[in-house]
């Protein structure tokens, strides 16, 4: 039995959760808590951030403190930490150090990665083994996997394919945003594929606008900054084909991840069946505002088994970062 389901019986959960869901609201966490995933395990958020102290828009910025809370209210037993260094990645820089060191407390529940700006590699970084080195010492001191990787540059940058190269060396999986904004590419995924091809030994777990459209065929340039696109999904997706050809290839449900599937639910039942070792339960929280995460519905309105539920709700973020129990 984890942690979290041993504070939950029967007999203390009801005054528990009425108690959460009161400090939700005062945090501006969602409105409608995640139910309990699968058997007796609780999520794992393969994509939640903290937030640095200067940081914060109404409510301030989000704590490690208040990440367990809310963590707790919804059943995610553990969620992984994303830095955001580049500079239009975020309003305000998230480190890698301030990651290692928030959740350092944590480690049974928060799992940090890291990140460093490919740019860097232009004029720090000049030395492959430099990069290496950077990476191993965030490795050693704790870090699982490197993301969430969104600079703006071309997703096949020969310096992002530097970091791929040293993240493949000791063995870090890249999670990545992909739109017109970070990590550019085209309809098709071809620099994409281009990556994928070059290290088939290093899992990249997909993110973004242009990464959730891109399950839909016919796509043009501006299709890849639109967060939301409704309407059925057009055959000939590059994500499909994707993860056709290249068993490192793996998608993060977060953000504009759940809407992808519930947008075409023909659609979403069997991509969530038939790619069920690829994809990773995410929320994308960063914020005290943020309510009403759709990923928590999958469940609910797909006709999913319960070992497919298990996988992607924790058993894949477990097997990809090499997490054992």
């Amino acid at each position: 039995m984890s942690r979290i389901e041993s504070k939950l019986t029967r007999r203390t959960f009801l005054p528990r959760a009425v108690a959460t869901a009161v400090s939700c609201t005062v945090l501006g966490s969602q409105a409608k808590a995640g139910e309990k995933p699968s058997g007796r395990r609780g999520y794992f958020d393969i994509h939640v951030h903290l937030a640095q102290p200067w940081y914060g828009k109404k409510h301030g910025p989000l704590s490690a403190k208040h990440l367990l809370h809310w963590m707790d209210a919804n059943h995610i037993e553990r969620a992984a930490v994303l830095p955001l260094v580049s500079p239009e990645s975020f309003w305000y820089p998230v480190t890698t150090d301030y990651v290692l060191r928030e959740t350092q407390p944590h480690r049974d529940r928060l799992v940090p990665f890291c990140a460093i700006d490919p740019r860097a590699l232009s004029t720090h970084l000049t030395q492959q083994q430099q990069v290496v080195d950077m990476l191993t010492r965030y490795r050693d001191a704790g870090a699982r996997g490197f993301g969430e990787h969104k600079p703006a540059l071309a997703i096949d940058d020969a310096n992002s394919m530097r970091l791929y190269e040293a993240c493949s060396e000791i063995k870090l999986p890249v999670l990545f945003h992909l739109d017109n904004k970070a990590n550019m590419d085209q309809p098709g995924l071809p620099g994409l594929a281009k990556a994928l091809s070059r290290f088939p030994d290093l899992p990249f777990i997909g993110h973004g606008k242009g990464w959730w459209a891109s399950i839909a065929g016919g796509l043009q340039q501006a299709d890849l900054h639109v967060g939301y696109p409704k309407g059925p999904v057009a055959p000939g997706g590059a994500i499909d084909s994707l993860m056709e050809k290249h068993p490192n290839l793996y998608g993060d449900l977060s953000s504009s991840g759940a809407h992808a599937m519930l947008r075409d639910r023909e659609f979403g039942q069997a991509f969530l069946l038939r790619r069920a070792d690829r994809l990773l339960f995410g929320t994308d929280y960063y914020d005290l505002t943020q309510r009403d995460f759709q990923q928590f519905e999958l469940r609910q309105v797909f006709n999913i088994p319960e070992e497919v539920l298990r996988k992607i709700f924790y058993e894949n973020a477990e097997q990809v970062l090499g997490i054992k129990r």
